[in-house]
């Protein structure tokens, strides 16, 4: 039930930005847009896979809308109501949207005739509406020792000195432009570019251009000093391709004869990156030779199925001692996977769970928030850890279980494979006794 929120938000996104372009620009570009959106890998990405960034994008694009309905000569109190609404959910689904304010100090500074809108209740009213869907966040947080502002600062690798450095800059373009499609990443440069250089005298470029560059520009910025990866610009994406759009769309109508040739060889590449990133098994029906696992942009998402059932065969011979058994990850991501493809483990999942992650002292992920396993004292667990397929050391148990359990006996790995080749060595120890 959850997945289909995924593709049904990439409608809607379709939706209202058709009816924008055919609105601000007109429906000509706003279908080709279309086109140029579904041939971008990252987009297409995200109207599949359900995480947080589908619902980041679609109310950071809807606050997008409204703000362009609220900076007109005849903007409402309303529309800037609804600005603050959507980025307040924006911020309730991920804290990036907190960049949309930089985006609209952006706009006022490169767009002087809406400032006349500052002299107005209309964005303050906004602002404090967007302030307001933050305080469950903030009031949480502060119950909590701000724990989720500290993980994102640790992922930002905020808490280390800056080293500034040019391998992240190069990996970063490297993977948007891949990612975004090299065409229309060339072509969102190039007019960024032309439009700073020769003046902005086009509000609907403003306005798409603040809505977007600063984030980019930021996380560019990023990179200089640590690894970015190639979804936090997730919402930039739409209104940086609109400014594209729109830029490229003028040049058409004024006979820019070269322009179709590009439109043409960027869809085809993009389309055809598209469908090998749905199903990479492709490769081989077309080349007669298999992607390398490590290769396989799909080699994350495969074979969870499998490595639930080898945990849950593992539960089941231990089971046969006679002792309640549950099963402990040492990643947040495996024990969510085991949850949800291990049918016991499935529809317990709301009673008395069954699988774990593994217990820490400090929050490292929000299981540390949900029940543990420590009430279970003397019951046995299988401990599931998975190993890089390219290395040939095999860990010892954890410290932290040897103290936990009376006894911990290893398992040894056992190889979840795809097509005949390891894709996932799990190592599995039984622990008896938890103390």
């Amino acid at each position: 039930v959850v997945r289909c929120f995924s593709p049904v938000i990439g409608a809607v996104l379709s939706f209202i930005v058709l009816r924008f372009f055919a609105r601000a620009v007109n429906a000509r570009a706003g279908f080709f847009l279309l086109l140029i959106v579904s041939a971008t890998v990252l987009l297409s990405v995200g109207a599949v896979l359900m995480t947080v960034d589908p619902l980041s994008v679609l109310f950071w694009t809807a606050a997008m809308l409204a703000g362009w309905r609220a900076v007109q000569d005849n903007g409402t109190t309303r529309d800037w109501l609804w600005v603050g609404l959507w980025m307040g959910l924006g911020f309730l689904s991920k804290y990036t949207a907190l960049f949309q304010l930089l985006c609209w100090a952006v706009f006022f500074v490169l767009w002087p005739a809406a400032r006349k809108h500052l002299r107005r209740p209309g964005p303050y009213l906004a602002l404090l509406l967007n302030l307001l869907c933050t305080l469950p966040v903030l009031i949480w947080n502060w119950q909590h020792d701000w724990i989720t502002f500290a993980h994102v600062a640790g992922n930002a690798h905020m808490d280390q000195p800056w080293q500034p450095t040019l391998k992240y800059l190069v990996e970063f373009l490297g993977a948007e432009a891949g990612l975004l499609n090299p065409v229309f990443f060339g072509a969102t440069v190039w007019a960024a570019i032309a439009f700073w250089r020769r003046g902005r005298h086009d509000p609907r470029l403003v306005y798409c251009f603040s809505m977007g560059a600063p984030v980019f520009l930021a996380y560019l910025l990023h990179s200089l000093r640590a690894r970015v990866l190639p979804n936090w610009i997730a919402p930039s994406v739409l209104p940086l391709f609109c400014f594209m759009v729109i830029y490229w769309d003028a040049k058409w109508r004024l006979g820019a004869a070269r322009l179709k040739p590009w439109l043409v060889a960027g869809l085809g590449l993009g389309f055809a990156a598209v469908i090998l990133g749905h199903d990479t098994d492709l490769v081989e029906k077309l080349t007669g030779r298999r992607l390398p696992v490590n290769r396989d942009p799909l080699h994350r998402v495969r074979e969870w199925s499998g490595v639930a059932r080898v945990a849950g065969e593992a539960r089941q011979e231990l089971l046969a001692e006679g002792k309640p058994v549950f099963i402990i990850a040492d990643h947040y991501g495996l024990a969510g996977e085991i949850s949800f493809y291990l049918p016991e483990a499935r529809a317990a999942v709301t009673r008395e769970p069954i699988v774990f992650y593994q217990a820490s002292r400090t929050p490292q992920n929000q299981f540390f928030f949900w029940p543990g396993y420590e009430h279970r004292q003397g019951e046995n667990a299988i401990f599931v850890s998975e190993l890089d397929r390219d290395s040939q050391d095999v860990p010892p148990p954890p410290p932290h279980l040897l103290k936990a359990f009376e006894s911990v006996t290893p398992l040894g790995v056992r190889n979840v494979l795809y097509h005949d080749r390891v894709l996932r060595p799990l190592q599995l120890f039984a622990c008896r006794g938890l103390r």
